[in-house]
């Protein structure tokens, strides 16, 4: 038995990355995941390996923060409204394409990464911008 499904850890995930975005916005996060794991991209083709990969999805690395969101993350209830709309964001990732098949995504009203170049955009989706690889 895992002590923690894999559902779950992408539930949490999609809750930590896409708090206050648009449903559309929290499925492409799902979609991220599925993607990077079908492709292997910084994943070893699983769930857990695919959102606690280092400096993969801020959540599980929030080395400046001392992980607060994380441990807000792991005292939701289940049945609280938000979890719910993550958990159906992640069972409509297997079969939507919001994000374009994109690897990588950020705010970049937050952040502005190496690798978010404007010829790799492919969508935009509420406060995140999607890219390809």
């Amino acid at each position: 038995m895992k002590l923690i499904s894999d559902d779950a850890l992408a539930v949490l995930t999609i809750w930590t990355e896409a708090q206050g975005e648009p449903f559309e916005g929290k499925v492409a996060i799902g979609e991220v995941i599925r993607e990077r794991m079908r492709r292997k991209y910084a994943s070893d083709g699983t769930v857990a390996g695919t959102v606690v990969h280092r400096y993969q999805f801020s959540a599980w690395n929030d080395d400046q923060q001392d992980n607060e969101l994380l441990i807000r993350a792991m005292n939701l209830n289940s049945d609280s409204k938000a979890v719910i709309e993550c958990q159906k964001a992640w069972e409509a990732s297997a079969t939507t394409n919001y994000a374009l098949k994109a690897v990588l995504y950020c705010n970049l009203d937050v952040a502005k990464p190496y690798w978010a170049k404007p010829e790799k955009l492919v969508t935009k989706i509420g406060h995140h911008s999607f890219f390809s690889d």
